[in-house]
């Protein structure tokens, strides 16, 4: 059986006692975030990946709510509050990284100027403002853990002491920032927005193309849940 909650898909044929988690693709159609270092748009990197965390999630036993994968636009705001109105258990905002204009470096592709950086590698934040904060930065924690162990390696760009940057560190060794995004300040349950990797560095934006590593990154965020979901709040 399938229920439609806006732009979200909520999928219910699962064990009656799995948790449910909101996987938010990050951008959308007409506001597709960052651009690659081959030109690619964010978006598809996002909803790429979005789909498979939801497709091991569901594997594993819980229910998913698909949030924006249809690419149409949805205020920030919005979006938890899809989350909330499905009884998630969390929210996870997938999205891929960029760098500050000063980090980058021209290069030409198929005749056209394009931008590269020699950042490289996977962040993640939480927000103070998010009511289950504590949860917050647990879950973030574990995903950063089962990524390290399948070899990925975080970065730490965001917290250089420049404009649009210098984001506290909640856990440096685990490259997890606090930044008071709206999809995590106005999520009502535990809330983690997942930079997978710079697609404006070369080999990130090739790598993340890839379905193999989709599915490791996926496979990370799904062996994450049961500490996530341990973290959660009670009532």
């Amino acid at each position: 059986m399938r229920r439609r909650i806006a732009s979200a898909s909520l999928v219910l044929a699962l064990p009656l006692h799995a948790a449910t988690i909101a996987v938010d693709v990050g951008h959308s159609l007409g506001a597709p975030g960052a651009t690659s270092a081959y030109g690619e748009p964010e978006f598809f990197y996002n909803r790429s990946l979005a789909l498979e965390v939801a497709r091991q999630l569901r594997g594993a036993g819980h229910l998913v709510l698909l949030v924006g994968a249809d690419g149409e636009e949805a205020g920030l705001r919005s979006r938890p509050e899809m989350a909330a109105v499905a009884h998630a258990d969390l929210f996870v905002s997938i999205h891929h990284d960029s760098a500050q204009q000063r980090f980058l470096h021209p290069w030409t592709v198929d005749g056209v100027q394009r931008w590269y950086t020699d950042f490289s590698g996977y962040s993640l934040f939480v927000s103070r403002q998010n009511p289950a904060f504590a949860a917050s930065a647990a879950c973030a924690q574990a995903i950063s853990r089962q990524l390290r162990q399948r070899g990925f390696q975080r970065t730490l760009h965001h917290s250089a002491e420049i404009a649009g940057e210098g984001r506290p560190r909640f856990d440096r060794a685990l490259g997890v920032y606090e930044a008071d995004f709206a999809v995590l300040r106005h999520a009502s349950m535990p809330a983690v927005l997942f930079e997978a990797g710079v697609i404006l560095n070369r080999d990130d934006a090739v790598s993340l193309r890839r379905p193999a590593t989709r599915a490791r990154m996926a496979g990370a965020v799904t062996a994450a849940m049961g500490d996530c979901l341990a973290a959660r709040p009670r009532e």
